[in-house]
């Protein structure tokens, strides 16, 4: 059934992650099986090291501490939407083992060993200077950040609490929209997941009376440091993790700005994620949808039901900087367009998957109607715009979007956190893939800076 995918985009938010995904199946994860049987002394469960000794264990036999990284590489294999050799998840793991400090503890380390490849990994954790559960813990972030795509991600328990919370439509942090990108990868996609000195995390937008608003954060503000410490190393989840916390209290930011840079004191505050306004100027109607919630498709049409009994003559939906959300909120509101027909293909491992209009169609054939779209566009936005530009219903207005062609899966693990994978990419009914481009406008249109009815002024005259 759709009810429980979403789509999720690269664009975090330090209030909301809008690039969260639903998780499709809460089927308990499984732990795998070695691929083959190490053969060399880690066999004997003991790798010597100058260290510490770590104690390698094979998955059937990993206590709970580490048993999720045998769930992790389990999920990966089944569900991730690319083939990952073990190789690469065993490199990824070393990586994350790799420590600047010595161990602080001798005593030994478990360590699971899902396939013969992380025999190696394993040696490397006896430089470790964490516990168990902060390795394995470790090797699972490794996993999402060095061998899987940017949209991929390892939530721990509490990390999962402040991404369930969100969904809930109301979390306490300071209200800001941000972009990792890192301008030296390869290819359109600029998303990263470890901040350095090239991977930077920027302020795309703020809500609306929000603290971070208030504390006059600006688009393409670059966060350096939270509270003093710089967050050079950390994960985009990190930082976010530590920028939000309870009202009342105080985060400080340390900002770029103009090659300066400076320190941004900022309460914390109850923030509603903002879901959707409608107005009219003259006879246009005008919807501004700002996520696809569990409950925006239901605004969607009770407003569009609205402005059509004031007769309006034209609709301009605006979607900047709406990041997406769930997939079945994005086919129920392209369903307030088409009567018929798919809304969008997804293609993952092995399969090939459409998903059709449900519904009926309430959007007159003579209503004009009017997209508009920015950078800060993304997944489900580009899903709805991309297919109703296709089949010709709808001009899109504005700049081309993110260019997010992924969807995400959730998947729980024993330690009560979550993976989150990519398991598809999708393309419009036609073919048609933008990952990575984003949705080229009809019309190219500057819109950033135009409030609601100077850009209903401003696009109906371009289109």
């Amino acid at each position: 059934m759709i009810k429980k995918i979403a789509t999720s985009l690269g664009v975090m938010a330090l209030v909301l992650a809008a690039c969260q995904a639903q998780p499709v199946d809460e089927r308990p994860a499984t732990t795998s099986t070695s691929t083959a049987p190490p053969t060399t002394q880690a066999e004997t469960g003991a790798t010597s090291s100058p260290m510490r000794i770590v104690d390698t264990v094979q998955c059937e036999e990993a206590g709970e501490d580490v048993v999720i990284v045998c769930e992790a590489y389990d999920l990966i294999q089944r569900h991730y939407v690319d083939d990952i050799e073990d190789s690469a998840l065993a490199e990824a793991a070393k990586l994350a083992l790799v420590s600047e400090d010595p161990p602080v503890t001798s005593s030994p380390l478990s360590c699971a060993i899902p396939a013969q490849a992380f025999i190696e990994s394993c040696e490397t954790a006896a430089g470790f200077n964490g516990d168990d559960k902060t390795a394995a813990e470790a090797i699972l972030t490794g996993f999402t950040s060095y061998a899987l795509d940017p949209n991929s991600a390892y939530f721990d328990k509490a990390a999962l609490e402040l991404l369930e919370q969100e969904q809930e439509g109301e979390i306490e942090g300071i209200g800001a929209l941000v972009s990792p990108e890192d301008p030296t990868i390869e290819g359109e996609n600029k998303q990263c997941a470890i901040v350095s000195e090239t991977c930077r995390i920027s302020i795309v937008s703020t809500i609306e009376g929000a603290p971070a608003e208030g504390a006059g954060l600006l688009k393409d503000d670059v966060i350096v440091g939270v509270d003093g410490e710089s967050i050079l190393g950390w994960t985009i989840d990190e930082v976010t993790s530590r920028v939000r916390g309870p009202a009342g209290t105080d985060v400080t930011l340390t900002i770029e700005r103009e090659s300066a840079e400076l320190d941004v004191t900022i309460t914390r505050a109850a923030v509603e994620i903002p879901v959707l306004e409608s107005a009219t100027f003259g006879d246009a109607g005008y919807i501004r949808l700002s996520v696809f919630s569990q409950t925006a498709d239901e605004q969607f049409e009770r407003a569009v039901v609205a402005l059509l009994g004031e007769d309006v003559s034209s609709l301009v939906i605006d979607l900047r900087n709406n990041p997406g959300g769930l997939l079945d909120t994005a086919i129920a509101v392209t369903s307030v367009f088409l009567p018929d027909g798919d809304v969008v293909v997804t293609e993952g491992p092995g399969e090939r998957t459409s998903y059709p209009v449900e519904g009926t169609a309430i959007i007159p054939d003579d209503l004009k109607v009017v997209f508009v779209v920015n950078k800060g566009s993304a997944s489900a936005s580009e899903v709805v715009s991309a297919v109703l530009q296709e089949r010709g219903e709808i001009t899109v207005v504005g700049e081309n979007t993110f260019g997010k062609n992924t969807v995400q899966q959730r998947f729980p693990l024993s330690n009560g956190g979550a993976l989150k994978l990519t398991i598809a990419r999708w393309v419009t009914p036609g073919g048609l893939d933008f990952g990575g481009v984003g949705v080229t406008p009809d019309v190219d249109l500057a819109v950033d800076e135009l409030d609601a009815e100077a850009l209903v002024v401003a696009v109906l005259a371009a289109a």
